[in-house]
C-alpha cells in the first residue's frame, strides 16, 4: 500500500498547531478561537498555511471569523486512503457540504462548521485539545 499523504499532512499540521498552542500559551478554548483566526495566523504565522502569501482562503468566512485551528477537520478521516478506487479521505458525519473532487479527494471546501469561533469553542470545552 502506497504512503498514505492525507494522513502525512494531517500529523504535519497537528505539530505545526500543537506548537503555536505551547509556544503562545494558550489555555482556554475561547484563547484558542481567537488566536487562531485566520486574520492573526496570517499576521503573526505568514508559513502556516501556503494560501497567507497568496492572500486566498480555503473557506469563504470573514478573515476574523474564520478560525484555522481545525484546518484538519476532527470529522475528516485522514485514515481512509484507498488507492484501487482512488478515494482519499471521507467525512465521518457525511455533511452535505462535501464532495469527491476530481482527483478522488474528499473536498470539504464548501463546509464552514469546524472553522467558526462558536464551534471550535464548544468542542474544545467538551473534548479539550487532546479531543482531536
Amino acid at each position: 500500500m502506497d504512503e498514505n499523504p492525507i494522513k502525512k499532512w494531517y500529523l504535519d499540521f497537528k505539530r505545526k498547531r500543537d506548537e503555536i498552542v505551547n509556544l503562545r500559551g494558550l489555555k482556554t478554548p475561547e484563547e484558542i478561537a481567537d488566536y487562531f483566526t485566520y486574520a492573526n495566523l496570517k499576521k503573526h504565522h505568514p508559513d502556516f498555511c501556503p494560501l497567507f502569501a497568496k492572500n486566498e482562503k480555503c473557506h469563504n468566512l470573514e478573515d476574523e471569523e474564520l478560525v484555522c485551528y481545525f484546518c484538519a477537520c476532527p470529522y475528516y478521516d485522514y485514515e481512509y486512503y484507498d488507492e484501487e478506487k482512488k478515494e482519499y479521505g471521507r467525512c465521518k458525519i457525511n455533511s452535505i457540504y462535501g464532495k469527491r473532487n476530481e482527483w478522488g479527494y474528499w473536498d470539504c471546501s464548501e463546509c464552514l462548521l469546524p472553522h467558526r469561533k462558536k464551534f471550535v469553542i464548544a468542542y474544545l470545552t467538551k473534548y479539550g485539545k487532546q479531543g482531536h
